[in-house]
């Protein structure tokens, strides 16, 4: 019995962990504001089966009416094309939530931003690696090791100087895909 009890203790904690809303939440629980931050947030629809889950335990029922239109003023936040650019830039994803109306343009503006993202990430790993080398240079023991660690400084460089650039030219295109969209 004792045993049993060890096992479903931490079983019980990670479902708790997974609720979408506590116990509070849910008898307090205001639909069209929840479903207005859910899509703020850029939630899928299926968050509402979600927060009904984690309710239902409480005797509480969704009010979907309430939450989707709630949902539906929050995604009219979400959706814009300027949002679609911050959140791409920010290494967010977008998950088709958008309305067919702004799908579209929203998919559009994040697809144009998001490489931009992926390239800063690219010299941020550089630069960090470059760090990396010098503290390695300053430490070495020998010649043969510090040799070792110029060399590979060196190519980091080279690559480094070869990212920056793609950056640069993928900063140019964004402003120019923004500029020429307004």
């Amino acid at each position: 019995m004792q045993r049993r009890f060890l096992v479903a203790v931490p079983f019980m904690l990670l479902l708790a962990g997974c609720a979408s809303l506590s116990e509070n939440e849910c008898r307090s629980a205001n639909w069209d504001d929840i479903g207005y931050r859910d899509g703020v947030k850029g939630a899928r629809s299926d968050r509402a089966q979600d927060h009904a889950t984690a309710c239902v335990e409480y005797g509480v029922s969704l009010d979907r009416e309430a939450w989707k239109a709630g949902y539906e003023r929050g995604l009219g936040v979400y959706c814009t094309p300027e949002n679609a650019v911050e959140i791409a830039l920010s290494g967010g994803n977008y998950a088709g939530v958008c309305p067919p109306e702004s799908d579209t343009e929203f998919a559009t503006h994040w697809r144009a931003a998001r490489p931009v993202y992926e390239q800063r990430q690219k010299v941020v790993a550089l630069d960090s690696r470059r760090r990396e080398l010098e503290y390695a240079y300053s430490s070495a023991d020998d010649d043969r090791e510090r040799y070792a660690v110029r060399t590979e400084l060196a190519r980091i460089d080279e690559a480094l100087r070869y990212e920056r650039e793609r950056l640069y030219y993928e900063e140019a295109r964004l402003d120019r895909f923004m500029s020429g969209i307004r």
